[in-house]
């Protein structure tokens, strides 16, 4: 995703016509998806070690002698699975998955951006070529293909195809 738009991928074909454009784009049940589509338990792991960190849960080392990021991971990381299954519901675990949503994902930005779409009016075309707007977007997409030929040689050829 950029500024201008995001590719969004698919292990099953989704149909886009006038008819459902609109549902996909609902905000109702928004935040349910959300939590449903991103892999916030992991993302929430993460923002776990910074406050476990901050609430001196984790001993980060003397001053000079700090401990190894790949010790406190592991600490933090099994400070997080114990808290999960012990004691889901605690503040530590709601503020890690709190802050996911607020920081990481912007919730409350995606929320109101679901609502414009919806008070919008949608046009769909299906352009035989790349255009300006989703080329960026293919580009970062083809960074994590794998293949012998160089990044910069693929630009190009696609770049000349484009042209065409």
């Amino acid at each position: 995703m950029n500024d201008y738009g995001f590719e969004l991928l698919s292990d099953q074909p989704i149909l886009v016509n006038e008819d459902n454009i609109r549902e996909i784009f609902s905000p109702e049940n928004w935040y349910a998806d959300l939590q449903r589509s991103v892999n916030a338990a992991e993302m929430s792991r993460r923002k776990f070690r910074d406050i476990a960190v901050i609430a001196g849960l984790i001993f980060q080392g003397f001053p000079g002698e700090h401990k190894k990021q790949k010790h406190l991971q592991n600490s933090t990381g099994l400070l997080y699975d114990v808290l999960v299954d012990a004691e889901p519901a605690h503040l530590l675990l709601q503020q890690a998955h709190r802050e996911v949503l607020t920081y990481e994902v912007e919730a409350n930005r995606l929320h109101h951006s679901l609502e414009r779409i919806g008070r919008s009016k949608f046009l769909i075309t299906r352009p035989k070529d790349l255009t300006p707007f989703c080329f960026p977007i293919k580009v970062d997409s083809l960074r994590d293909e794998l293949t012998s030929e160089k990044l910069q040689d693929r630009i190009k050829r696609m770049q000349l195809q484009a042209e065409r």
